[in-house]
């Protein structure tokens, strides 16, 4: 009796983990078929503000002239950067961000 009642709560679990994780792949497919089409109003932000410094900026500046928290700023500059539209530059501790549409030609030149 004791190994059936076991083995009904290990099939619910298994059922309630499989339920789980269907939702969070769904929820996943659906962040990765939309983020090309059009950038979000952060990511309109961003580019916005790097066009108005000449298309150079450090990251850290970025969030503090937007008022982002860094992990925002991080998760849109990625988004950005794999769009083609900015480059990330690792120097040291920080993060130099350039706007591609401006400075493609300079970053090229490296």
């Amino acid at each position: 009796m004791l190994t059936q009642l076991l083995l009904i709560v290990e099939l619910a679990l298994l059922a309630a983990a499989a339920y789980t994780g269907r939702r969070r792949i769904a929820r996943l497919l659906e962040v990765r078929e939309d983020p090309g089409a059009v950038p979000s109003d952060v990511d309109s932000h961003i580019l916005l503000f790097l066009r108005s410094q000449g298309g150079l900026a450090y990251q850290s500046d970025i969030t503090k002239a937007l008022g982002l928290p860094k992990s925002t700023a991080h998760k849109a500059l990625r988004r950005l950067e794999e769009q083609g539209l900015v480059e990330i530059k690792r120097q040291g501790r920080v993060n130099l961000v350039v706007l591609r549409e401006a400075g493609g030609a300079e970053a090229g030149q490296e």
